[in-house]
């Protein structure tokens, strides 16, 4: 009898502990959390399904800029700060921009921010008024 009672607790176990690895969930919450906080990365499990997710995952191909950026856009911001309009290389470059368009629209109806807030707003700051470059571009917008 104590043969049969045996067996019989060792194949329930088996088939409790079958059934609880048929219906047990794909990922762990907690035990994610912990492995991240342990190691400093997914476990190999979420890792395997990331690395799917993303392989399955479209991207949309990165639209191409509307145009060449300068070479050194800090020297470009400290120039137009500094004299109040662009570098003889930018000028240049937007010179050549405007003869190849074909089509370009008045920019006299466009409202156009200044190419430097932090100059224009130190410049009202100190001397209680827009600085000549801004002035300008007002001017240029009433005409």
């Amino acid at each position: 009898m104590k043969l049969s009672i045996r067996s019989i607790v060792i194949t329930g176990i088996l088939a409790i502990g079958a059934n609880t690895l048929l219906a047990a969930q794909t990922s762990n919450p907690w035990f994610e959390g912990w492995y991240r906080a342990k190691f400093g990365r997914p476990s190999p499990t979420e890792e395997t399904r990331l690395q799917a997710e993303k392989a399955n995952t479209a991207y949309r191909v990165e639209a191409p800029r509307p145009g060449p950026v300068p070479a050194n856009p800090w020297f470009e911001g400290w120039y137009r700060a500094k004299f109040g309009r662009p570098s003889p290389t930018e000028e240049a470059r937007l010179q050549a921009e405007q003869a190849n368009t074909a089509y370009r629209e008045a920019t006299s109806t466009q409202a156009v921010a200044p190419a430097n807030t932090w100059f224009e707003g130190r410049y009202r700051a100190k001397y209680g008024r827009p600085s000549p470059p801004e002035e300008a571009r007002l001017k240029a917008q009433t005409r």
